[in-house]
């Protein structure tokens, strides 16, 4: 008991260091080695000879435009991470100063140091398969569709969102030049394993430690290989938590899905960014936006693969806003048979000597007008002729200007001049569909026209029928649009049933 308590004693001194002053923080950086600037030379001769003994002999790893990628891509990893070493340093530090069990800066901290860091470095890798906004970051890693030294250097350029995974390691209380020391020896350990030039190693090391054999099956796209062997230095991690896999056949390497161009650098670091947000305009409500944005790449592979199938052929992509909206405008690119006005649904009317059109729907009374914009000066504003603003019935008619959101991808207007005080104006959910705001002849006020079979037809007012569904995605029975022909001043309604 006393040796123990002694023991205890010995330990003591480790815990409770002193705070490091941010004004001294260049100090550290001088004690933490730059271990990844002094591996580079011999990072690049191996990689170099591995691209000779490629090139003259008949086991080519190695195809011109992906080199290229690759090695742009680490270039500006490389320069991406001079610019962030600060930041990092400066976090590392302000977490260090807040935890009152510091360790003082002793070398054999290391050790547990390593193995918690590559523990939570095989957390981020799996979640980053699993998670679309973080294997957005890691994609680019995957793209190469040959195995070699240079797929190494394809680090995305911002692989530091994933700073987050490694917090804990942190807390833990590690000294910062302890931590940093970790995380270099984790990444240049991570290069020798992308290559084809090394065998399978004896069972122990396959089994337990990282290995270019079970890393070219974490590269591999068969259905077998896809989502194994996240272990960076240590493979224990993939047979705790059932993610082991040997290799079996030759992986077949890269995306299943191919990225044609094969070099630029900001394709191959961003193309996935490009795509989510093209999914998310197109998404059809909150949910599926956040499902676009988080959910796992299989998944949204396998969703957008049934959806599209049950979109029919002449059905026009969608973009994200609101559905009340996507109907109204779709209504106005078809041709509808026109009848005479009838008894719609009892709603207020709203009024005003500025007014071109309103929409409104059931069961809410609150209404979307449309009104001109004048300036200051009383002449209409050229830049923004029209403004959009809710009428807030069920509010007491309180009036209430459109969100910013709702301005940008729902009730919002862009207009273009055309001349002779004429304007085309488009709703910002539909752009194609175009709307003319004209002076007329006749009363020399401005009204808002579209066009059906050539004729110019004053709109009026949109109503909407709704029945179940949700605010922001309603289930729409009908759609009536009044509108006043142009030339026999005959009120019409264009009805279209869903």
């Amino acid at each position: 008991m006393a040796t123990l308590t002694t023991e205890w004693l010995d330990m003591l001194p480790l815990f409770g260091a002193t705070k490091i002053n941010f004004a001294d923080s260049y100090l550290m950086q001088e004690e933490a080695p730059n271990l990844i600037a002094y591996a580079l030379p011999a990072v690049f001769i191996l990689a170099l000879i591995e691209f000779l003994m490629s090139h003259f002999g008949a086991h080519k790893t190695y195809e011109k435009e992906e080199t290229i990628g690759s090695l742009l891509v680490g270039i500006g990893n490389l320069a991406v991470n001079v610019l962030m070493k600060v930041v990092l340093i400066y976090g590392a530090i302000w977490i260090y100063n807040l935890l009152p069990w510091r360790m003082e800066l002793n070398w054999w901290t290391l050790i547990p140091c390593f193995i918690i860091y590559d523990c939570c470095s095989y957390w981020s890798h799996r979640i980053s398969h699993f998670n679309r906004f973080f294997w957005a970051t890691h994609v680019v890693h995957h793209s190469a569709e040959h195995y070699n030294l240079t797929v190494a250097f394809r680090q995305s350029w911002v692989q530091h969102f994933k700073t987050v995974f490694f917090i804990p390691v942190a807390l833990m209380g590690f000294h910062p030049v302890i931590f940093l020391v970790a995380s270099q020896l984790s990444t240049l350990y991570q290069f020798w394993v992308h290559t084809e030039a090394i065998g399978k190693l004896p069972p122990f090391f396959e089994k337990y430690f990282g290995t270019p054999s079970n890393h070219r099956v974490h590269h591999g796209s068969q259905e077998k290989y896809l989502d194994k062997n996240f272990g960076a230095t240590f493979m224990i991690w993939d047979h705790l938590f059932g993610t082991f896999q040997y290799e079996e056949e030759k992986p077949i390497y890269g995306l299943t899905t191919p990225i044609e161009n094969k070099s630029n650098p900001f394709v191959l670091n961003f193309h996935e960014y490009r795509d989510m947000l093209k999914d998310v305009q197109q998404s059809d409500g909150l949910r599926e936006c956040l499902f676009f944005i988080f959910a796992s790449p299989g998944k949204i592979y396998r969703h957008k693969l049934k959806r599209d199938q049950q979109v029919r052929v002449t059905k026009e992509s969608h973009i994200k806003t609101t559905a009340i909206v996507l109907v109204i405008l779709l209504v106005l690119t078809q041709v509808v048979d026109a009848q005479p006005l009838k008894n719609i649904e009892p709603l207020p009317i709203p009024n005003g000597k500025n007014l071109l059109f309103f929409l409104q729907r059931t069961p809410d009374a609150n209404t979307v007008v449309y009104e001109l914009n004048y300036r200051e000066d009383g002449q209409l504003d050229p830049k923004a002729p029209v403004k959009g603003s809710w009428i807030r019935y069920e509010e007491q008619g309180r009036l209430k200007p459109l969100t910013s959101i709702e301005q940008k991808f729902a009730y919002g207007v862009k207009s273009k001049a055309l001349g002779n005080e004429a304007y085309e104006i488009r709703l910002a959910a539909y752009q194609k569909m175009p709307m003319y705001l004209i002076r007329s002849e006749t009363d020399q006020k401005y009204h808002i026209y579209i066009k059906d079979e050539g004729r110019n037809h004053l709109l009026k007012r949109v109503f909407v029928k709704v029945k179940g569904g949700s605010f922001w995605f309603p289930k729409v029975v009908y759609i009536d649009l009044i509108t006043t022909n142009s030339e026999t001043g005959i009120e019409m309604l264009k009805r279209i049933d869903l």
